[in-house]
């Protein structure tokens, strides 16, 4: 199916803003992201002024969509009100189900209910405007999250997001912060008492609140990169290693048990052996979304046991319970359990690779 995005602009709409991006711009990416062919801006723009103003707001780095006047005569249309935000994901819907005839949704409604969906919210003034940036927002949850994401670090994070998108920071200059927050608190750790491991812990769960933002961000205002892909991995295990490396470390210097340098080394070579043997996979196929390396997926979907207790295992149920473990003063156990952990870790990884290469040779 070809289709054209037909955008009907309105005075004020080459202007307007939510969550970072022109109302235009953000309907002009999310059709390109969708398959569309080509923008059109709908006759009427007969004021030259309106018409620069609106040609320069589709001026984006990601937009490659041609930018028209007219309609091609070949496709189909998409009518849709300038000032007006969609989910995301509502225009691929509208594509994958055949758009056999033009479509105008400022005066239809297509059924369309993804997860935190919303219907298509006209911004006319503030308080349209505010709506329609909550509903934004709240879009960007994840199916997948784990449970202390889906209960508290998503509310946390959120929040947060929506002031970084009013800022200049960039999301790759956010991740590059939220590590040093993270190395912060493996640094603090490794003093080894009861305060510093408490401290360290804290910035911990402070990072694994703020990883969310740097992803929220650029898919909100549609700066992700390849590089950020990487920049968010990389970053969450060298905080997970530096943390544990760093407290075990700390309870060593403290105690003087052979213990806790186990566990740590234990914790730290599995991992680092783990995230080789993923990133590997994840350079082979283009991506540094650790969600689409194999192992993930067994956690992230599927109706069987490990997809009902998957979450147990997801990060940000670990970093809590790394935090729960230290205001309680029993992080050391934690260190135990956290090794184990990782020795499972690594086995999975192990029979993942053995699974795809024995896939590789069969076909």
């Amino acid at each position: 199916m070809t289709w054209a995005l037909v955008l009907h602009v309105g005075p004020s709409d080459a202007t307007a803003r939510v969550a970072g991006l022109p109302l235009i711009t953000r309907l002009a990416l999310d059709a390109q992201a969708a398959g569309a062919r080509t923008v059109v801006l709908a006759s009427g723009l007969t004021d030259p002024s309106l018409e620069a103003r609106t040609r320069a707001a589709l001026i984006h780095p990601k937009l490659t969509l041609p930018i028209e006047s007219e309609p091609p005569a070949d496709v189909t249309k998409l009518h849709v009100a300038a000032s007006t935000v969609v989910h995301r994901g509502l225009f691929k819907a509208i594509a994958d189900a055949g758009l056999e005839r033009d479509l105008d949704l400022r005066e239809t409604r297509f059924a369309f209910d993804p997860p935190w969906g919303f219907d298509p919210i006209s911004v006319t003034d503030d308080t349209s405007r505010r709506r329609a940036e909550a509903a934004l927002f709240r879009s960007l949850r994840k199916p997948q999250d784990g449970w202390t994401s889906r209960y508290l670090n998503r509310y946390l994070s959120l929040a947060v997001s929506r002031l970084l998108v009013k800022t200049p920071l960039r999301p790759n200059q956010l991740s590059v912060l939220i590590l040093a927050v993270g190395l912060a608190g493996a640094a603090i750790a490794a003093r080894g008492d009861y305060l510093s491991l408490v401290i360290g812990a804290l910035l911990f769960q402070a990072q694994s609140v703020l990883d969310g933002c740097d992803g929220e961000m650029s898919r909100v205002t549609y700066q992700g990169s390849l590089l950020g892909e990487w920049l968010d991995t990389i970053g969450d295990d060298l905080t997970n290693y530096g943390f544990f490396a760093g407290a075990a470390w700390g309870l060593y210097t403290q105690t003087g048990s052979a213990l806790y340098l186990i566990t740590g080394v234990v914790t730290l070579a599995c991992g680092v052996i783990a995230s080789g043997l993923e990133y590997r996979y994840l350079l082979r196929i283009g991506s540094g979304d650790l969600l689409k390396y194999p192992l993930s997926q067994s956690t992230t979907s599927g109706t069987g046991l490990m997809a009902r207790i998957g979450p147990l295992f997801k990060r940000d149920t670990f970093v809590m319970l790394t935090l729960l473990g230290a205001l309680v003063g029993q992080l050391r156990v934690m260190l135990v359990v956290f090794a184990l952990g990782a020795v499972g870790v690594l086995f999975g990884v192990l029979s993942t690779e053995l699974r795809l290469r024995r896939e590789r040779a069969g076909s």
